[in-house]
């Protein structure tokens, strides 16, 4: 049960511990005198000054300060918070953790979902190992992705063989069973068989998903070769949650002697790469951007983050999303740090190239929060006199006005900005400016480049209409995850801003501007998502072919969805006609007008380059389906009433209705 653990229940299990043998089981000691001396696992050091008194159980080291008990040791040695640390050590005293009444947390409530979960990660092991065909799989990693069997171990990386029903024949023999891995996403009910199931993952090379404290509670599956879908994700389940998680932090915590920092790359693959090559503490977000819960919890175990980026537009773009993520949770004593790569490379490919300490060298090298902070609002101005400079302060106080006020490196930036800008930190800090007006996304539309200085509340989270894993995405955080591939907004086109009088009324008391600037032309206005799905399928008329539309879209009433479906009916049919063909053969003179301001808008740059255009329509698509399933059951359960929600399938629908719902409004 979840609660509160008693007080009286600490003390003894601290009584019956024996920090010696704590510390002992983990770091080399050495008796000296009536004490033990040793090298401090917190820090990095050449001589022993961290010492131990078995006498008083404590241990203080006279190098970095860390001291405490036995709870204390296990908390920071194996990064893990209080709670753990006492279920760690009282199963090594053969004790059990007694709570106080309290609501099961949802790992207890789904404890046997964990266990199946569990099982199927037992099993892809087994199978890489003793398949018939496992070596398929081995060569695809030791040959193709150069791993060694250590590190495969180290993460649990297995192989899913062909066939519809091996992990169900062998984890699922009994109906409970079945049902469990069905709630956690490992089976797939037939459609034309309600009750019968067959596996997700067929064929592919598994990457388990493990929690902080080390549980499986997802997998990611890839294919292969080329085969459709290359990559497959578990859905989001009671205990997967995929804004929340981050691939490869147990295996950090574990392998890293001294994790002072974590590096966020993007992709499974480049996790594993850099471990292979001794960089250990290197994690990846599953399939999302950065977010603020992610930088929270970071910030928990160390304080320094560094997030990885490619060095080309597509990574810039990531980059200011990981920027605005960071600044609501930023804090004192703590550093976000930004690593562009160079173009074309990704970490598992350039520490492949270049080796473990060149790659630390980039590392160190890595841009600072306010350099990338700066830099993204100058790149946002054109004027280069008084009007350029007072848009440039304007774009860098709405960001760092998202950090908290009693933030010393708030006020630290607001000093910083003075020097660049020429106005005194006093009114920079005193100043209401005209902030943009906070806007949370809702389905159908996305972030658009004039939204990157936003309140940054729509970043915490993620978007939640990418839980599209069902209908198996191309991304999914794996070895060739790119920039492109995350559906980021364009690239921060420069603009001299959209407000009119963003100082106020008031004239500044120092620098050369303006008692009133002069009205700024508006931006033009952002796309919806169906806008610019549509936009994408004129400028790539050839990906139509390869994407279905269920009828259930099709008949939407919507008139920006009709137009779209009405685009992609043509280039469906007509697979080698271009727009101009498009043009040239409608009639109705409200979806050329449609048509043709999609092709004038300022995105139409931007998405002629992108490389991914098919799947930010496939995104879009699977977003509104996911959409028309949510309203289905909100209309099922009202008409139903709360007498309908007894049985524990409607239990469960309510509960997952409730999860999307949730996830929706963050």
């Amino acid at each position: 049960m979840a609660g509160r653990i008693p007080d009286q229940f600490i003390d003894e299990l601290l009584a019956r511990t024996d920090l010696t043998d704590v510390v002992a089981s983990r770091i080399s000691l050495k008796k000296t005198g009536q004490n033990y001396s040793a090298l401090c696992p917190f820090h990095n050091e050449k001589s022993p000054s961290f010492s131990l008194n078995p006498n008083k159980q404590f241990y203080y080291c006279f190098g970095c300060g860390a001291g405490g008990n036995a709870i204390s040791f296990v908390m920071e040695h194996d990064h893990v918070d209080f709670v753990d640390a006492i279920e760690t050590l009282a199963k090594d005293a053969g004790m059990e953790v007694p709570r106080e009444q309290g609501a099961p947390d949802r790992y207890e409530q789904n404890a046997e979902l964990l266990k199946r979960l569990s099982e199927s990660s037992q099993f892809y092991q087994q199978q890489l190992t003793q398949h018939p065909d496992k070596k398929k799989a081995t060569d695809y990693l030791s040959k193709d992705r150069g791993l060694s069997g250590q590190i495969a171990k180290v993460f649990g990386l297995g192989y899913a063989p062909a066939g519809w029903d091996n992990l169900l024949k062998k984890v699922g023999t009994r109906a409970e069973s079945q049902e469990q891995l069905f709630l956690g996403g490992m089976l797939i009910e037939k459609k034309d068989q309600p009750g019968h199931y067959y596996d997700r993952f067929r064929d592919r090379i598994i990457f388990p998903i493990r929690d902080s404290r080390g549980r499986v509670i997802a997998f990611g599956g890839r294919a292969f070769g080329d085969e459709k879908p290359k990559y497959l994700n578990s859905p989001e389940t009671p205990v997967f949650q995929k804004s929340q998680e981050l691939y490869g932090l147990f295996e950090a915590k574990q392998n890293t002697p001294v994790l002072d920092q974590i590096i966020v790359v993007e992709g499974y693959m480049d996790v594993i790469v850099l471990a292979q090559h001794g960089i250990t503490n290197a994690v990846a977000t599953l399939g999302t951007s950065v977010n603020s819960q992610h930088i929270r919890k970071l910030f928990k175990l160390v304080s320094k983050v560094v997030l990885c980026f490619d060095g080309d537009k597509a990574g810039r773009s990531a980059a200011i999303r990981g920027l605005e993520a960071s600044l609501p949770v930023m804090q004192d004593e703590k550093q976000v740090r930004f690593l562009f790569l160079p173009e074309g490379e990704d970490p598992d490919s350039l520490v492949r190239k270049e080796g473990k300490e060149a790659f630390n060298h980039r590392l160190d090298d890595a841009s600072s929060l306010s350099h990338v902070l700066f830099d993204h609002a100058r790149n946002q101005v054109t004027l280069g006199d008084e009007e350029g400079e007072a848009q440039f302060a304007r774009n860098a106080m709405e960001m760092i006005k998202q950090i908290p006020k009693e933030l010393t490196f708030r006020s630290v930036l607001i000093r910083q900005l003075s020097d660049q800008s020429g106005i005194d930190s006093e009114t920079l800090g005193n100043t209401v400016f005209k902030t943009r007006r906070q806007h949370i996304p809702t389905e159908g539309h996305e972030l658009t480049p004039q939204s990157h200085t936003q309140q940054v509340q729509h970043f915490d989270g993620d978007t939640p209409d990418l839980s599209h894993y069902d209908y198996e995405p191309s991304h999914g955080g794996y070895d060739d995850f790119h920039h492109d591939d995350y559906n980021a907004p364009a690239a921060q086109p420069k603009t001299q801003g959209s407000f009119k009088k963003p100082f106020g009324k008031k004239p500044f008391s120092k620098g050369k501007f303006y008692n009133d600037e002069p009205a700024l032309p508006p931006a033009a206005p952002s796309l919806s998502r169906i806008k610019q799905a549509s936009l994408c399928l004129l400028l790539h008329p050839h990906i139509a072919k390869d994407i279905d539309l269920p009828d259930p879209l099709v008949n939407q009433a919507n008139e920006e969805l009709q137009i779209f479906c009405k685009i992609w009916r043509y280039f469906a049919k007509h697979p080698n006609k271009n727009t101009g063909h498009l043009l040239g053969e409608i009639t109705d003179p409200a979806t050329i007008s449609s048509i043709y301001a999609l092709l004038n808008h300022q995105d139409a740059t931007t998405k002629q380059k992108i490389t991914n255009a098919q799947q930010e329509v496939l995104d879009m698509v699977l977003a509104l389906e996911k959409n028309l399933g949510l309203n289905s059951s909100i209309a099922r359960l009202k008409s139903q009433g709360n007498e309908s929600i007894k049985d524990n399938s409607s239990k469960q629908e309510l509960r997952n209705l409730m999860d999307l719902i949730r996830q929706k409004k963050h």
